[in-house]
């Protein structure tokens, strides 16, 4: 699924997919809108390793 941040850095702000970001921003470990992107990713990820484990854990039982 994709994910869009509006860039601040061009003009009108276009909505952008954070892959783009990635890979050709020069400006991306400054930029407030991809860190905050980033760190809701991580997030999400490690929220859904915890509900894993607890599956695991409660199969295991």
């Amino acid at each position: 699924m994709s994910h869009y941040i509006v860039c601040h850095q061009k003009r009108n702000n276009p909505r952008m997919d954070v892959r783009v970001c990635e890979k050709k921003c020069p400006l991306k470990e400054e930029c407030k809108e991809y860190l905050s992107s980033r760190k809701a990713v991580v997030e999400n990820q490690n929220a859904t390793s915890v509900q894993e484990l607890q599956a695991i854990h409660l199969e295991a039982a």
